[in-house]
């Protein structure tokens, strides 16, 4: 038998996620994963590898100042993330 849970009834530290994914939504998560620990990464975790390879699309070799400037990243990251695009010498 299934109850009307309402968000008021959920613990106070849960409502934040409650909240912005909806009752419904809150009530399927519980269901598939109630009682387990899930880790959530930061966003910018996920979205590194894309930074990553925007930079390596956008780098001509000269640019590395431009493109720390526009992804908030020093000069030698921007080096790290393309250096495996030339081969050593």
């Amino acid at each position: 038998m299934r109850f009307q849970l309402t968000p008021e009834q959920v613990p106070e530290d849960m409502r934040w996620l409650c909240e912005i994914v909806g009752m419904q939504h809150f009530l399927e998560i519980i269901d598939m994963a109630g009682g387990e620990f899930i880790y959530l990464p930061k966003r910018e975790t996920l979205e590194k590898p894309l930074r990553h390879e925007a930079i390596r699309r956008e780098y001509d070799g000269t640019n590395a100042r431009q493109l720390s400037r526009k992804y908030g990243i020093t000069e030698r990251h921007v080096r790290t993330i393309v250096k495996d695009m030339f081969p050593k010498q």
